[in-house]
């Protein structure tokens, strides 16, 4: 579930880059750049992330990455399990983001 959650705002965060005509960041860090990307306001957009977004949904990230590039007995219980915690809350967040984000490219 944690990895379906991941991938997901990865390909929202995809997709409202190339959307934009920013782009999609290149190399092994590509991931993280995004983000760094979508917290920052550009001639065409707002920030898309507020900082406590950004850095949450960097925890997401960090997992991702050990999920894709590690063995299972790598993954730990408990900070599993702070993510599953705050999936809800997170996303929450992330859609108020992108309702004013919408809401933002509407009027302009």
């Amino acid at each position: 579930m944690l990895h379906s959650f991941c991938k997901g705002v990865e390909k929202l965060l995809k997709r409202i880059a190339v959307e934009t005509g920013e782009g999609v960041p290149a190399g092994d860090v590509w991931h993280r750049r995004l983000l760094e990307q979508m917290s920052v306001p550009t001639e065409v957009r707002s920030a898309l992330l507020g900082e406590d977004l950004r850095a949450g949904l960097r925890l997401y990230l960090d997992f991702r990455h050990v999920f894709r590039h590690s063995y299972s007995f790598d993954l730990r219980r408990e900070k599993m399990r702070e993510l599953v915690l705050h999936c809800e809350e997170t996303l929450a967040a992330l859609k108020a983001s992108l309702e004013g984000f919408l809401a933002e490219a509407r009027r302009g």
